[in-house]
């Protein structure tokens, strides 16, 4: 059996969810953690650069919801352009 190194939180076959985060299984409320969303973008960027094989990289779907939460974070600190981008 294959196992993926990233997904998402109902993926069976996943070992990590975020990067640098505890498991889903062990502390509910690992999506708090902002630094683990941050390396999960570093290492969707870096997959990214890779060649493409057969088709372009789509990036991590998985990823969507974290970066959102994180544009919702950055705009209640009042950092409006950062979370735009």
């Amino acid at each position: 059996m294959q196992t993926s190194p990233l997904g998402g939180v109902g993926a069976a076959s996943v070992r990590m969810t975020l990067v640098g985060s505890d498991s889903p299984g062990v502390r509910r409320n690992f999506h708090i953690d902002i630094d683990a969303i941050r390396y999960t973008e570093v290492v969707e960027f870096a997959l990214s650069l890779l060649p493409p094989a057969k088709e372009p990289f789509g990036g991590l779907p998985h990823l969507q919801p974290y970066k959102l939460l994180r544009a919702w974070q950055l705009a209640e600190l009042g950092l409006v352009k950062e979370a735009t981008k």
